[in-house]
C-alpha cells in the first residue's frame, strides 16, 4: 500500500524477539508494564517527543501482544518477520514497510526494550554528520555488549560480545575496516554499543543487502552495517554519556530496577490526591519524601451471588466509594513496614525472607503447596499470636504473591488508611489485601493477568484462617464505574458489565453488629464450605454419572436430576447445598433483570435470596436476628423493591434496593433510628497511581 509521503524521521522498533530470560510465555517482553505504562509505549512517546513522526514497529513472536500495547498510538505501521534470522534481517523488514509508503530519510533504529529520552532522540536526529550514527555508552555500563572500535570519534566496527568470546577463545584476530585487531584489543575496548542508531534509509538498505550471516549466531547483525559506512567514512559515534537518558532490561530484577526511575517523589503525589493530605504528610513523616505510589482498593456490595463463587457460582457486584488507600515506597531489602493513619492499627513489619528462605519455583507452587505452608506449626502459631492484627492480610498478599513467583520481592515501607467501616460486610479486610496486592505487583513488575491476580489475592486470605473465595476481590479488582459486574469463577471470567439502571439506588444500611473474622465468624464461615464439600462428594458417589464438575453445575441439571441429587442428602449438607443451588440461579438471572431494568423483580429475587440466609428458617443461616428484623423494617418503607444481607453474613451490613426518588427518604429514616446509611454509586475498581 501506497501512501503520501510522512515529512518528518521515521523510527524502526524492533520488537518480535522471544524474550526468553524474561520467563514469560504469553507476553512480548516489549509489552511488560514498566511504572504503570508498557515499555513499548513510552519508547514511542518519548520518541515523537524527540522529533519521530511514523513508527515501523517490527513483530513477530507473540506480535498480537505488542499491537495491543501500543493500541490507540497513531503513526504506527506494522511489519512482519516471520522468521527470525538477526537484527539486520529484521531491519529491512522495516525498511521495506517505509518504502511502501514511500519515505525516503532519516530513520532511527532502536530495540523495543529501550526506553531513549526525548533529548537524546532529539540530538541523534540532529547530527549533520555522515548517513549513519552509532550511539555508545562506557563498556561498564553494558559489559555484555556489543563492543565498538572507536578511533578519532568514529567507529570502525561493531563486534558482537558472542564472536568477542569465540575470537577470545580461539585465539585469533578480528578484521574491521581492513584493519586486523587481537581478540584482547576487541575485549578491551572502552565502548559498547547501544543498540540505538541513526541511518540513511535508502544507504541503511543498501549495506543491509552487503551482510551476510557468517558469524556465531548465523544471523545477519544490523551491526555490520556499521562497518560498511565505516569503509566510506560516513559513520559516527554518539555518546550516550547519563545511563538514566537509555534504560533497558532483559530481565525482571532488571525491568523492575528500571522502573524505580519513573516513580515520583510523595510530595508530586500528594498534590494529586486533595483531601488526602494527612495521609500524605504521615507517610513523609514516617518513612522521608521518597519515590512512592499510590496503591488503593474499593469497598464492594454484591447484589445477587452470596456464598457461591467458591463453588464456582457467579456474582453481580459494584464497588463502593470507601476506599483502603496506601502510599507505598519500595525498599532495597525484603523488610515490609506497615503503619496506618488511624492509630489504632499499630505498626508492624516483617521480612519475606523469613517465611521463604529461597526464592520459589512458580511451576511447583501451585494450591496445593501454599495450603501446605499455611498448615505448617511456625504459620499456626504466629497466626494464633497475632489473630486480629491487621498486619496478617498484608502478609497475606505478600506472602502468597512471593510464592507465585520465582524471583524475590522488594520489600517495602506502607502508610494506609481505610475509609471501608470494618466487619460491616463490605470487605474492608479483603481491601487491604487488594490494595498491598497491587502495590506487591507494581513495585516488582510482575504483569499478571487479571485471573492470575484475582486467584493469587483469594487464597493469599486464607492466611488468616479462612477458606472462601475470591469473589470480594474479584468484585474489588473488577468493578467498573456506574456498573453491576457479572464474575465469574472455575475458572475465573470477567464477564459483562451491565449499568445500573437509572430509575434505581442502592442503599447500604450497616446494621452495627460486627462480623469479624478473626473471632467466632470464621468457624461458621468454614462449616459451612464444609457442608458444600460434602454435599457434593455425597452427591458424586450416589450418581457418578452426573455431568457435574463443581458443585454450581448441579443447579442447572435437569429438574429431576436435581431433585434426586438433593433427595440423598441430610441436616445442614442439604440445607447449604439448596441455598446454593437456588443462589447460583438467581445469580444468573439477576443480568436479564437488569439488563431490562426490571427493579420490582430484582428485589423481589433479593427479598428471597435473603429468606435462605435468615436465622433460624433459612438454609444457609448466616444472617442475625438484628438484620432480619432491619430487612423487613425496609422491605415495609415506600420505594423499597428488596432487601438483603450483604457479605458473607453474621453481622454486618444490609443492601436495599430503591426508586432513585425514594432512596434519601429510606437514608433519613434510617438514620434517624440511629443506623449508619448511604446511597451506594457504582464505583471503580482498584488501582495504582504513578
Amino acid at each position: 500500500m501506497n501512501e503520501t509521503r510522512q515529512d518528518g524521521p521515521a523510527a524502526i522498533l524492533l520488537c518480535a524477539g522471544k524474550g526468553t530470560r524474561m520467563g514469560a510465555s504469553d507476553i512480548s517482553k516489549v509489552c511488560y508494564d514498566c511504572a504503570g505504562v508498557p515499555v513499548i509505549r513510552r519508547i514511542v512517546r518519548n520518541m515523537r517527543e524527540g522529533g519521530v513522526s511514523r513508527f515501523v514497529i517490527v513483530v513477530g513472536h507473540m506480535a498480537e501482544s505488542v499491537m495491543s500495547a501500543l493500541d490507540g498510538e497513531p503513526g504506527l505501521i506494522y511489519a512482519y518477520q516471520k522468521e527470525q534470522k538477526g537484527t539486520g534481517h529484521a531491519t529491512m523488514c522495516g525498511l521495506r514497510a517505509l518504502a511502501d509508503i514511500g519515505f525516503s530519510g532519516s530513520v532511527i533504529v532502536s530495540m523495543g526494550d529501550k526506553i531513549v529520552a526525548p533529548r537524546i532522540v532529539k540530538e541523534l536526529l540532529g547530527r549533520g554528520e555522515g548517513i549513519a550514527v552509532c550511539g555508545v555508552q562506557p563498556r561498564e555500563e553494558h559489559p555484555n555488549g556489543g563492543h565498538v572500535i572507536v578511533e578519532d570519534g568514529r567507529a570502525l566496527g561493531i563486534v558482537e560480545f558472542a564472536d568477542v568470546k569465540q575470537a577470545l577463545k580461539n585465539e585469533s584476530t578480528i578484521s574491521l575496516c581492513w584493519r586486523t585487531f587481537t581478540a584482547k584489543q576487541v575485549a578491551e575496548t572502552p565502548w559498547v554499543n547501544t543498540a540505538l542508531y541513526r541511518f540513511d534509509a535508502d544507504s541503511l538498505m543498501e549495506a543491509l543487502k552487503t551482510c551476510g550471516s557468517d558469524n556465531a549466531q548465523g544471523e545477519i547483525y544490523l551491526t555490520d552495517t556499521i562497518e560498511h559506512f565505516a569503509k566510506r567514512g560516513e559513520v559516527s559515534v554518539y555518546e550516550v554519556k547519563d545511563r538514566k537518558e537509555l534504560l533497558t532490561y532483559s530481565t525482571k530484577v532488571e525491568l523492575r530496577k528500571m522502573s524505580r526511575e519513573f516513580l515520583r517523589p510523595a510530595s508530586a503525589l500528594a498534590a494529586e490526591h486533595p483531601g488526602q493530605e494527612a495521609l500524605f504528610k504521615a507517610f513523609i513523616a514516617r518513612y522521608g519524601d521518597r519515590p512512592a505510589i499510590v496503591a488503593s482498593a474499593p469497598g464492594r456490595i454484591n447484589l445477587m451471588g452470596r456464598h457461591i463463587e467458591h463453588r464456582g457460582g457467579s456474582v453481580n457486584v459494584m464497588a463502593i466509594a470507601a476506599r483502603t488507600t496506601m502510599v507505598v515506597a519500595p525498599r532495597e531489602d525484603d523488610m515490609v513496614t506497615i503503619a496506618n493513619l488511624d492509630p489504632s492499627f499499630p505498626e508492624a513489619s516483617f521480612r519475606i525472607s523469613d517465611y521463604f528462605s529461597s526464592p520459589q519455583n512458580p511451576q511447583t507452587s501451585q494450591t496445593s503447596l501454599w495450603l501446605d505452608f499455611l498448615d505448617s506449626a511456625a504459620v499456626r502459631g504466629e497466626l494464633e499470636r497475632s489473630r486480629g492484627h491487621w498486619v496478617n492480610y498484608v502478609k497475606s498478599a505478600v506472602l502468597r504473591f512471593q510464592m507465585a513467583t520465582e524471583m524475590p520481592l522488594c520489600g517495602m515501607d506502607v502508610m494506609a488508611f481505610g475509609e471501608i467501616p470494618i466487619a460491616a460486610g463490605m470487605s474492608s479486610s479483603s481491601a487491604v489485601v487488594v490494595a498491598a496486592a497491587e502495590a506487591v505487583v507494581a513495585l516488582n513488575e510482575l504483569n499478571l493477568t487479571t485471573r492470575e491476580f484475582v486467584d493469587l489475592c483469594g487464597e493469599g486470605e486464607w492466611f488468616v484462617g479462612s477458606r472462601g473465595g475470591a469473589g470480594d476481590h474479584a468484585a474489588m479488582k473488577c468493578s467498573r464505574v456506574g456498573c453491576v459486574t457479572h464474575l465469574k469463577f472455575k475458572p475465573f471470567e470477567i464477564g459483562e458489565a451491565v449499568p445500573f439502571p437509572e430509575g434505581g439506588a442502592v442503599v447500604v444500611v450497616n446494621s452495627g453488629e460486627m462480623a469479624k473474622k478473626s473471632e467466632g465468624a470464621r468457624e461458621t464461615f468454614n462449616a459451612r464450605v464444609r457442608d458444600y464439600e460434602r454435599a457434593f462428594n455425597e452427591v458424586k458417589r450416589h450418581f457418578p454419572e452426573l455431568p457435574v464438575v463443581y458443585f454450581r453445575d448441579l443447579a442447572f441439571l435437569p429438574e429431576k436430576d436435581l431433585v434426586k441429587a438433593l433427595a440423598v442428602l441430610t441436616g445442614s449438607e442439604r440445607g447449604v447445598a439448596t441455598f446454593g443451588v437456588k443462589e447460583c440461579r438467581r445469580a444468573e438471572a439477576c443480568l436479564q433483570l437488569l439488563r431490562s431494568g426490571d427493579l420490582a423483580g430484582l428485589g423481589a429475587m433479593m427479598k428471597e435470596s435473603h429468606d435462605g440466609d435468615r436465622l433460624g428458617r433459612g438454609e444457609y443461616e448466616c444472617s442475625t436476628v438484628r438484620i432480619d428484623a432491619l430487612c423487613d423494617w425496609l422491605n415495609a418503607m415506600p420505594g423499597v423493591y428488596g432487601s438483603q444481607l450483604v457479605g458473607a453474613g453474621l453481622g454486618g451490613s444490609v443492601i436495599a434496593l430503591t426508586d432513585a426518588a425514594a432512596a434519601d427518604s429510606v437514608v433519613a429514616a434510617i438514620t434517624a433510628d440511629g443506623y449508619s446509611a448511604f446511597i451506594c454509586r457504582p464505583s471503580s475498581g482498584s488501582k495504582v497511581e504513578y
